[in-house]
C-alpha cells in the first residue's frame, strides 16, 4: 500500500471540514493478518512437497532459533559424510547439442576444490588457476585447463587429483558460463562492491562487460562479467578473487529465509546448465549444508605459487612448488589413501 506524502510547503488550513461520507475500510490488522495467513499457506504448500511438516523443529523456532537455519535443516538429506567436490565453469562446445555431455568438454575457465565436511563443520574452498603448468599423460606440458578439452570430466579429476598430492575427488560439477546468469536472476540478483571501472568486449564469445565503479546490485550478465573480468594488472588471480566476493554474496542471498524456501526450484535452475554425477539428493544436501554454515567457517584460498617470467616458457603458466601444494592440502583435504567412500 502507499500514500500520498505531506506537502510541507503547503499552509496548514485549520477551517473545519465538511462532514464526508466515510467509504468502508479493513482494519490494518485484519490485512496483517491476512497476508500473514496467505504467506504461511504459501510456504507450507511448498515446503510440504520437499519435506514432512515434521521435519522442522517448530519448537526450535519459537524458542528463537534461526529461520533459516531450520528451513534448511528440515528440507533436505542431511550431510552424513564429507564430500570432495571439484567445481568446473567451462564455455560450451560451440555446435554440440546441449543435452550432449561432450559439449561440456571445452576449456574450464575456473576450476575450484571443495571440502563440504560436516563433521568439523566447515567448507574449504581452494582456487585453482586456470594457467597452472601440469603434465597430462600423452599431451606433455600443458595449462591445467586443457584436461577438460582432452579427456572430459574423468581427465580434469584425474589430472587436478595426480597435480594435488592425489587429493580424493568424490564428485565433478562441470557448470557452463550461463549458470551464473540464470542463478543470479533467479534470486534477484546480488549486492556486489564493483572497485573499478570494467570494460571488455569479445564478439567470438558472445562477451561484453561494461560495469561503473561502486557498491551496486548486480544481474545475470552482469555477474558475469563481474566473475569473468580479467584485468590486465593482476589477471587469473585477480579474477579468482572476484569468483569469490561472488560466491559469497551468492550465499549470504540464497540463505534469505524466503530464498531458502526455494532452494529446490534454484537447484532445478542449475541444473539446465550443469553436467555432474552428483545425484538431486547429494546436491540438496550439500547447498543446505553449506548455507546452514556462518562466514568464519567457510575458508577460501587460492593455489599458491608464481607467474613464469617472460621468455621462461613459450606461454605463460602459474608456477607452483610441491612445498606450496603440501601447505593448502595438508589437513584442509583427503588424499585418495584415507578418504572415505561411503554414501549418504
Amino acid at each position: 500500500m502507499s500514500s500520498t506524502p505531506l506537502d510541507v510547503n503547503t499552509t496548514p488550513n485549520f477551517r473545519l471540514a465538511s462532514p464526508q461520507p466515510s467509504k468502508p475500510s479493513v482494519p490494518v490488522a485484519k490485512i496483517c493478518l491476512g497476508l500473514a495467513i496467505a504467506t504461511a499457506t504459501g510456504v507450507g504448500v511448498l515446503l510440504g512437497r520437499y519435506a514432512p511438516i515434521t521435519a522442522f523443529d517448530w519448537l526450535g523456532l519459537l524458542r528463537g532459533r534461526n529461520p533459516s537455519e531450520v528451513f534448511i535443516e528440515g528440507m533436505a538429506t542431511r550431510l552424513e559424510r564429507p564430500y570432495q567436490v571439484l567445481i568446473m565453469g567451462i564455455d560450451r562446445v560451440p555446435n554440440v547439442p546441449l543435452d550432449d555431455p561432450a559439449s561440456y568438454d571445452g576449456r574450464s575457465d575456473t576450476l575450484i576444490l571443495v571440502r563440504f565436511d560436516p563433521i568439523a563443520k566447515q567448507v574449504n574452498l581452494l582456487s585453482i588457476p586456470r594457467d597452472t603448468r601440469v603434465r597430462i599423460e600423452g599431451y606433455g606440458t600443458q595449462k591445467i585447463n586443457a584436461a577438460n578439452v582432452f579427456g572430459g570430466a574423468a581427465m580434469a579429476k584425474a589430472v587436478v587429483s595426480q597435480t594435488l598430492n592425489d587429493v580424493q575427488i568424490d564428485r565433478v560439477v562441470r557448470l557452463d558460463t550461463n549458470s551464473i546468469v540464470d542463478l543470479v536472476d533467479a534470486v534477484g540478483g546480488v549486492e556486489i562492491n564493483v572497485t573499478e571501472r570494467m570494460f571488455y568486449r569479445d564478439r567470438s564469445q558472445n562477451l561484453e562487460i561494461d560495469l561503473q565503479p561502486g557498491v551496486q546490485v548486480l544481474h545475470g550478465k552482469q555477474a558475469e562479467g563481474f566473475v569473468r573480468y580479467r584485468d590486465p594488472y593482476d589477471a587469473d588471480l585477480g579474477r579468482i578473487k572476484r569468483q569469490q566476493i561472488m560466491l559469497k554474496a551468492l550465499k549470504a542471498k540464497i540463505a534469505d529465509p524466503l530464498i531458502i524456501t526455494r532452494l529446490p526450484d534454484l537447484i532445478g535452475v542449475v541444473q539446465k546448465h550443469i553436467n555432474t554425477d552428483l545425484s538431486f539428493e547429494e546436491m540438496m544436501a550439500i547447498a543446505s549444508f553449506a548455507l546452514s554454515l556462518k562466514p568464519d567457517q567457510v575458508q577460501l584460498v587460492t593455489l599458491p605459487g608464481r607467474p613464469s617470467e617472460v621468455g621462461e616458457y613459450s606461454t605463460s603458466y602459474w608456477l607452483v612448488s610441491p612445498e606450496q601444494i603440501d601447505a593448502v592440502i595438508t589437513g584442509k583435504f583427503q588424499t585418495q589413501t584415507t578418504a572415505p567412500h561411503s554414501q549418504l
